[in-house]
Formats: structure tokens, C-alpha cells, sequence
């Protein structure tokens, strides 16, 4: 248990070091896995996180299963964002999803617990070029 909570607490770590707040408008925007299946769980995952206070966009792909918010970091945290979308019963790339909320959930929302998550489309691969700066 010790473990888990340790590995937790340092992907949330490098989570906040990796998007650092922009001090000019206090905006931090972040891109994370989320688990889920249909347009009921967009619904479901965007208003949790929408709930919350400093929510300025929330977007959830369902075809790449992952997320993309912008917040005010003086209103709420990652670890907030997190939270609120695993207690509506969805994993996310660091966080499990409540296991009541995740059998609450109506059948066609109870996604597979081992999907890709962040999953990347043919679109968004530059493998085959090289970007001139």
C-alpha cells in the first residue's frame, strides 16, 4: 500500500511539474487518459470535472480516451481533477475509479478496466517527417 501511495504521489508530482502554471493569466491547461466508451460517458466525465471550481474547458475524446482541461490553479489542482473524474467511476492515467460508482454506471459506460488510454490517431503521428524550426 505504501508503494502505491508513493507512486501516486511522485506521478502527481511530475503531473504539476510538467504543466507549470503560466503566471501571466494563471491558466494551466492539461491533457490526460481517461477510460470510457460513449457519448453518456462524456456527458458524465466533463460535467465532474465541470463541477469543480476553476474549470475553464473541459473536452473528453472518446475515440483517444483522453481529456483535455484548462483550469485556474488558484481555484482547484490536478489531484481535484483526478479525483472527481475516478468518484464518478472512470480510471484515469494515474487514478482508479471508485469501484461502486464504476458498477453504478449503465452497461454501456462499464469500459474495459485495461484500455489504451491517450491514445494517439495516424493524424497526430509525425514519425515519418521532420519538423524544420
Amino acid at each position: 500500500m505504501k508503494k502505491v501511495i508513493l507512486s501516486t504521489v511522485i506521478a502527481l508530482m511530475t503531473i504539476i511539474n510538467v504543466y507549470s502554471q503560466d503566471t501571466k493569466n494563471e491558466t494551466t491547461d492539461v491533457t490526460f487518459g481517461v477510460r470510457g466508451n460513449c457519448g453518456m460517458c462524456k456527458t458524465t466525465i466533463e460535467k465532474a470535472v465541470n463541477n469543480l471550481d476553476g474549470i475553464e474547458k473541459v473536452v473528453w475524446d472518446a475515440d483517444k480516451k483522453k481529456i483535455d482541461i484548462s483550469y485556474n490553479e488558484k481555484k482547484t489542482n490536478i489531484l481535484e481533477i483526478h479525483t472527481a473524474i475516478t468518484k464518478s467511476g472512470y480510471d484515469t492515467d494515474i487514478s482508479k475509479a471508485d469501484e461502486k460508482a464504476y458498477k453504478n454506471l449503465p452497461n454501456c459506460c462499464q469500459y474495459d478496466r485495461n484500455m489504451k488510454m491517450n491514445l494517439k490517431t495516424k493524424k497526430d503521428d509525425h514519425s515519418g517527417h521532420n519538423h524544420k524550426h
